[in-house]
């Protein structure tokens, strides 16, 4: 009987999606019965849904919150109560434990195999390839979050004796490596049924994705042992921690599921608008045409109807929403604009508002004697930067939608003695109205501070392009269908950039014929070479570690990568360490202001003031640094289960 609660329970779980999952619409077979679900695709079909739905993604663009968890740390900030800050999130943070799904994809698997004869063969084959690689994605979420897990392969029957049930939790490497061993079974059963355009669905492609990817974390953290020992992140019984010994086995996985992703000859990036790469790399995101983007691997589909997507009514610029104005709710700061390159260059350079030292001010002043560089155009500061920006940011002078965005802060108000007198709109109700000596004083998109009604503008000074819709309308209740990307090519691109460049410091100078070094610039070359350009592309000299863990933070920025990244390259304590002296600790913005000097040839002109986000409320509140505690590199692992073979993660 139980066993027949959970197939109905699964079957409850219908999901309709947009037409570029139409696999996934299905007639009602709720008065189907258990017995026969697995005899029928469409019954099959609607448990496979139900599994699918589950899975877990921080980002989900259908949750009805602010920040998708965008805004906790250094990416970008939000406009709630001024700006929250990622203040020591505490140990719970990000922790993942669901051997519920387990048990109902163990039990799915269980009963393909008992209703086999009522299943064509080639169906069957794909069906539990299919489900092992959401297995896989389940037991992969839970590794890179709590570290080892128990490995449960078989549906538990149940007993009084509680104790029967009890396993040990298995070594973080015996996760990773059954991760690898799955996705090296199924993959080649997964083009059975599931051709290569399917972006929503399990396919050879999505499990090297995986593949790619666990290997990365599995490798990288094996890689960095040394630095997990000296914080005490690695338990003796091996449940946190991989020995060093194996980073290398692990990097060449990671290599080997980027080659074969190479040899489907199918994916590719993005390049349909090479004329314009800026426009190009923003539309890589929202193009939901499978035949043209073969660049997204897999993906969490919406239609924004009956699976809504409220991330473009969350991060849309408040003067694009209509009547109701709302949006602006994911503000980029400037550590991540400073991240992105001068192209002629090839030099991550500071955005320069100061002639001389740059300076760094606070909102609350109203005055400056600054020498500011002074430019024509909003726009012109970031003048030669990596098109990647623009793609992936809104900064003053954008336009979006055929809009031009109006982030101005206020009016820069020249005085007889050289100095300025900074001057915004006393509150939002009255941006419109507000001017000083016919000038408009704050644009309607921020960036603004001023009394308790300052929501739905940017503070830091930029808004956000990536992932928030073009169409018409798609801003207003979760109206849009733009995908969620889990995995596409240029990820995978970069995963074996750094693999090949760690192999290479770690003694491997060849992999498979090819100079390990040599494959890391490729690698990272051919994202860049799309981004901006043959003359982008970095020579060998230039090649480091460095450089690779920045191209990771511009190319999959805002895509969910950046606190995994610093948590496995075991830095996020240090780059986020709970210090107002330390400079990666603080948020900054840029705020532009219009020059008024009637009697001078910068009238109407432009000056930057660089900012420190700073936290309402008291003084010793105001900028507080972000807060990445040692304990968080392994979030809280359940122990309410009375289970006394479970150790507590390190330093919990």
């Amino acid at each position: 009987m139980k066993k027949n609660r959970i197939i109905i329970s699964l079957l409850a779980g219908l999901l309709i999606l947009n037409s570029c999952a139409k696999w996934l619409e299905q007639e009602d077979i709720m008065g189907m019965s258990p017995e026969n679900a697995y005899s029928s695709d469409p019954g099959i079909t609607s448990i496979v849904a139900n599994l699918y739905s589950r899975l877990h993604f921080e980002q989900d663009f259908a949750i009805d919150n602010e920040s998708y968890d965008l805004t906790s740390w250094d990416e970008a900030t939000n406009n709630s109560a001024y700006w929250t800050f990622a203040n020591n999130k505490g140990r719970d943070y990000r922790s993942y434990y669901n051997y519920g799904l387990v048990r109902d994809i163990n039990l799915h698997i269980e009963e393909l195999n008992a209703n086999s004869a009522k299943i064509p063969d080639d169906k069957l084959v794909y069906y539990i390839a299919e489900a092992r690689f959401l297995r896989a994605m389940v037991y992969f979420t839970m590794v890179s979050r709590i570290g080892g897990v128990p490995i449960i392969t078989k549906t538990m029957k149940y007993t009084e004796n509680t104790e029967e049930l009890a396993l040990p939790r298995n070594k973080e490497h015996e996760v990773y490596d059954f991760i690898a061993n799955e996705l090296d079974e199924i993959a080649d059963d997964l083009d059975v049924l599931a051709t290569n355009k399917t972006q929503t669905r399990a396919t050879k492609g999505s499990a090297l994705a995986l593949k790619s990817r666990a290997m990365l974390y599995a490798g990288s953290l094996a890689y960095n042992f040394d630095k997990s020992a000296a914080k005490g992140l690695n338990l003796p019984s091996g449940a946190t921690g991989i020995e060093k010994s194996k980073a290398n086995e692990y990097l060449k996985k990671c290599l080997e599921a980027c080659n074969a992703l190479e040899e489907m000859n199918y994916y590719a990036l993005y390049k349909a608008n090479e004329s314009d790469r800026a426009a190009n790399f923003s539309e890589l995101f929202i193009n939901r045409n499978a035949s043209n983007n073969k660049e997204i691997i897999f993906c969490k589909a919406y239609d924004g109807t009956n699976l809504l997507n409220r991330f473009t009514q969350r991060a849309i610029a408040r003067s694009q929403t209509g009547v109701a104005r709302s949006g602006a709710q994911i503000n980029p700061t400037l550590n991540l604009v400073n991240s992105f390159e001068v192209v002629v260059t090839r030099e991550i350079k500071e955005i320069e508002a100061y002639v001389g030292a740059q300076i760094i001010e606070s909102i609350s002043t109203t005055t400056s004697n600054h020498n500011y560089v002074i430019y024509d155009r909003p726009e012109d500061i970031f003048a030669g930067r990596d098109p990647r920006l623009m793609g992936t940011v809104l900064f003053p002078g954008s336009s979006f939608r055929g809009k031009q965005i109006d982030l101005q802060a206020g009016l820069a108000i020249l005085g007889s003695n050289g100095s300025y007198t900074f001057r915004a709109a006393p509150s939002i109700t009255t941006i419109n109205t507000s001017f000083y000596e016919g000038e408009k004083l704050t644009g309607e998109d921020g960036p603004f501070r001023s009394g308790s009604d300052c929501w739905y503008i940017s503070h830091s000074g930029f808004l956000l392009r990536k992932y928030v819709d073009t169409a018409l309308g798609s801003e207003v209740q979760g109206n849009s269908s733009v995908p969620y990307i889990v995995f596409r090519y240029g990820e995978v691109l970069l995963n074996a950039a750094e693999a090949a460049f760690l192999l290479s410091e770690n003694g491997e100078g060849t992999y498979n014929g090819r100079d390990t070094k040599t494959m890391a610039l490729d690698y990272i070359n051919e994202i860049r070479e799309r981004a901006g350009g043959s003359n982008f592309k970095l020579t060998i000299s230039e090649l480091t570690l460095e450089r690779i863990m920045n191209e990771r933070r511009v190319e999959l920025a805002f895509e969910d990568h950046r606190y995994n990244d610093l948590k496995r390259w075991r830095i996020a304590d240090e780059v986020w360490a709970y210090d107002s002296g330390n400079p990666t600790s603080i948020m900054y913005g840029l705020w532009p202001y219009k020059i008024y000097a009637p009697d001078n040839e910068i009238h109407g002109k432009w000056l930057y003031r660089k900012i420190r986000i700073e936290h309402r409320g008291t003084e010793t509140n105001r900028g507080m640094p972000l807060n990445f505690d040692i304990s968080m590199y392994y979030s809280t692992y359940p122990m309410n289960e009375g289970n006394p073979l479970i150790e507590p993660n390190p330093n919990h």
